[in-house]
C-alpha cells in the first residue's frame, strides 16, 4: 500500500517561484504600518495578519525610510520614449491599421526621437496591438445581396425557355 503524500512535501517548484514574487496589496501594507504605530511588534502583526514576520519587517523598514508604502520605482533603464509619443504611436496605429513599422519609425523621427522597429513593436504589444492579416472582405456587401434576392424573387415563375431566350450564356 502506498501513501500519496503530496500534501506534505510542500509547495512545488513553480508555486515557490510564484509565492517569492508575491507583492501584498497596498491595503495590507497599510495595516501592517498601522499595527506597528499602534504598538505591536512584529511577530505579534506576523500572526495577526498570517503573513511572514521577514515580511512584515521589510515592509516596516520601508516605511521608515521612505515614509510611504506604495510600490516606488524600480530601477532600470529610463524608456527611450516619453508617455506623450508612446500614445501617439498607438493612437496612429489604431487610427491606421495597414500602417507599417517603418512607417512608424519615421513618424516617431520626424518628432525627435529616433528609435528602432523593435522598440516600435514592444510598445504596440505592450498596449494589446498585433501585427494580423487582415480578414478577406467579402465582395458582395448587402446592397448587392438585396439586389440579388430581388432579382430572384422577381424571376421565381420564369420557365426553362425563357431562360433560353437571354443572351448572357448558358445555364
Amino acid at each position: 500500500m502506498h501513501l500519496h503524500c503530496d500534501s506534505l512535501r510542500g509547495p512545488s517548484k513553480a508555486q515557490r517561484a510564484s509565492l517569492k514574487n508575491k507583492e501584498h496589496t497596498r491595503q495590507v501594507r497599510d495595516t501592517v504600518v498601522k499595527k506597528f504605530k499602534a504598538g505591536f511588534g512584529y511577530k505579534k502583526i506576523s500572526q495577526a495578519l498570517n503573513i511572514p514576520r521577514s515580511t512584515v519587517q521589510a515592509i516596516i523598514l520601508k516605511w521608515k525610510e521612505y515614509q510611504t508604502t506604495a510600490n516606488l520605482p524600480r530601477p532600470g533603464r529610463p524608456s527611450k520614449l516619453s508617455a506623450h509619443t508612446r500614445r501617439r504611436l498607438i493612437r496612429d496605429a489604431v487610427k491606421r491599421p495597414m500602417i507599417t513599422l517603418d512607417e512608424l519609425q519615421r513618424s516617431t523621427a520626424e518628432v525627435g526621437d529616433s528609435v528602432h522597429r523593435t522598440t516600435i513593436s514592444r510598445i504596440l504589444h505592450k498596449s494589446g496591438l498585433y501585427g494580423r492579416v487582415a480578414r478577406r472582405k467579402p465582395f458582395l456587401k448587402d446592397i448587392h445581396k438585396k439586389c440579388c434576392l430581388k432579382f430572384a424573387t422577381s424571376h421565381l415563375g420564369d420557365t426553362p425557355n425563357m431562360w433560353k431566350k437571354v443572351a448572357c450564356g448558358k445555364l
